[in-house]
């Protein structure tokens, strides 16, 4: 996916912002960047899908003017591999795509992985010598997605990365909302429909169609673990006469 028009005035206010902080009063314009950034919250929780919150934060990553380009890689449930999602601009989309593919091979992907903060690497851009930055989007432990953007020269001030590091977190704090409100939504379902039961062998049949045991249906569609007991009635009725003495 990818996107080049930004429609919002708030990604323009914090380029602005930052540029100004470098030069004039920092705690005036430090108040229009801290009004940016609410926005960006606001927007961001305004999106009802992942397509929605990469867009959103794209718009206000490139207000950074930090990069030449840049795209989000994201974890696919699946089989666990990373997939790209969006990269800005679309004309840079393959050589963002080859420059990621290449430190996948060299392991420097996975080395960022495992960091809680950017990592810097260098490419070539252009036949020119570049500057690279990976930084996971992550929760604790859970990795969501992976971002890479391809520096511009001379990008580095420290607010700017700062500030870099808020868009991201707060973009992956709201995908990751947003993948939990989808799964109570699907256990909401599963509780709220209809659940065929063999009223025989207390089998269910599952949405494709096949015949299964109670507590497997259970633990493949919830987070409920399954444990057994005997009941008062059934320990009555097969037990008892175990445990009484036979008539001689």
């Amino acid at each position: 996916m990818t996107r080049d028009d930004s429609q919002s005035v708030y990604p323009d206010l914090m380029r602005s912002g930052l540029e100004r902080l470098k030069t004039l009063d920092a705690n005036r314009e430090m108040l229009g960047l801290f009004a940016a950034l609410e926005h960006f919250r606001r927007d961001l929780h305004e999106q009802e899908n992942t397509a929605g919150i990469l867009d959103v934060t794209g718009e206000y990553v490139r207000g950074l003017a930090l990069f030449h380009a840049f795209g989000f890689w994201l974890v696919n449930p699946g089989d666990f591999s990373f997939e790209p999602a969006l990269v800005i601009p679309a004309s840079e989309q393959v050589t963002l795509w080859r420059i990621v593919e290449q430190e996948i091979k060299s392991g420097s992907f996975a080395r960022a992985l495992r960091q809680d903060d950017s990592t810097f690497f260098n490419t070539e851009f252009n036949n020119v010598a570049s500057s690279c930055v990976f930084r996971p989007l992550k929760l604790s432990a859970q990795v969501l997605g992976m971002f890479c953007g391809l520096l511009k020269p001379d990008a580095v001030h420290q607010v700017t990365f700062s500030v870099l590091a808020v868009l991201l977190g707060e973009s992956t704090d709201a995908m990751a909302t947003l993948r939990r409100t989808r799964q109570l939504t699907t256990h909401i379902d599963l509780l709220d429909g209809l659940l065929p039961f063999c009223a025989w062998c207390k089998k269910v049949r599952n949405d494709q169609g096949y015949w299964e045991q109670i507590e497997r249906y259970i633990a493949q569609n919830s987070r409920t673990s399954v444990t057994h007991g005997v009941c008062p009635d059934c320990r009555k009725k097969f037990l008892e006469g175990v445990a009484s003495p036979r008539p001689q």
